[in-house]
Formats: structure tokens, C-alpha cells, sequence
């Protein structure tokens, strides 16, 4: 009986050793919080049943039902990096942006991103945020992105974060495979 223990209990460790199935241990995650430096192209607005207003806020006319945002360019940086993925994500990052909004300015957001990091390589992918308020800049933002070049060369980059109203970050997690 206890030879039969004794290989029962080498069995269970063993197998307790093992990597469980889906999970990659070449994964890296850390918490970023990212946050925007400048507008490099202003977005082309269209104003379902208004006009454009021609200033920065509101873009659009009273009446305005859909405000459309498209091809617009912004300039982000990471503000805060944990360890360990900050050698894999400094530098800056591009983003194209389009947006549908309803009258209050809160709405859908999407596009393709270039994040660039001097000496390890390029990210580049697209993001989605179901949800983004331009008023309370309350946001859900999701990123999928594939690196190429340097030590990133085949790796795949995923960011899941969002702010809170009244937050100008987007602050989430990465996972870096």
C-alpha cells in the first residue's frame, strides 16, 4: 500500500509541475496608464441634422441627431508603466481614430494604432472603445496589436483599460505573448 502511495503522490506532483493547458509561460502583464498628448490631424465631422459649428466644442449645430468623427490622428504616450513591461512599450503612440456620437457626445469609438518603441520595435493593431464620452471623458478602450522588428518581432500586445469621469488617463492592464 504505501508503494502504492509513494507513486501516487510522484504522479500527482508531476502533474502539478506541468503547465496548465493554455497557459504561456513566455506571457508578460503589467498595468499601464496611457495619456494624450496632441491632435496631429483634426477629425473630418459630419453633422447629421445640423452643421458644424466650426469650433473645437461643440462641433456640431442644436439639432445635430449623429455626430460623425473620421480619420482623425492622435498622439499618445504611456504615463505610467509596471516593470515588467516597460523595456517593451516607451516611445509613442499613434492613433486613427473615427467616432459615431449621439447629441450629448457619447458614443462608439474605433480605428488602428502604431506604437512605436525606439530600439525594440513596432506594435501596430487596431482598438475599440464601445463606449467614449467626449463631456465626461469616460472611456472603455480595447487594444489588439502585433509587434514586429527587434525583440517584439511575432509578439502578440493586448491592452484592456478605460477612466472614470473626469479622468484624462486610460489607465488598464497589458498582456504582452
Amino acid at each position: 500500500m504505501r508503494k502504492n502511495l509513494a507513486v501516487g503522490v510522484v504522479a500527482l506532483a508531476l502533474v502539478s509541475a506541468a503547465p496548465v493547458a493554455g497557459q504561456n509561460r513566455k506571457s508578460v502583464v503589467g498595468d499601464a496608464q496611457l495619456g494624450f498628448m496632441e491632435t496631429l490631424q483634426t477629425p473630418e465631422v459630419t453633422c447629421a441634422g445640423g452643421e458644424p459649428t466650426g469650433l473645437s466644442f461643440p462641433v456640431c449645430s442644436e439639432g445635430t441627431q449623429r455626430i460623425l468623427g473620421r480619420n482623425e490622428v492622435q498622439l499618445w504616450v504611456p504615463a505610467t508603466l509596471s516593470d515588467p513591461i516597460r523595456d517593451l512599450l516607451t516611445g509613442t503612440i499613434t492613433f486613427v481614430v473615427n467616432c459615431t456620437f449621439n447629441p450629448e457626445y457619447r458614443g462608439p469609438c474605433w480605428g488602428t494604432f502604431e506604437w512605436e518603441v525606439p530600439g525594440v520595435g513596432l506594435w501596430t493593431g487596431s482598438w475599440v472603445a464601445p463606449v467614449m464620452d467626449l463631456v465626461t471623458y469616460e472611456s472603455k478602450l480595447s487594444m489588439v496589436g502585433f509587434g514586429a522588428g527587434g525583440q517584439i518581432d511575432g509578439m502578440q500586445l493586448k491592452f484592456d483599460g478605460g477612466s472614470a469621469p473626469g479622468d484624462w488617463y486610460i489607465s488598464g492592464q497589458v498582456r504582452i505573448h
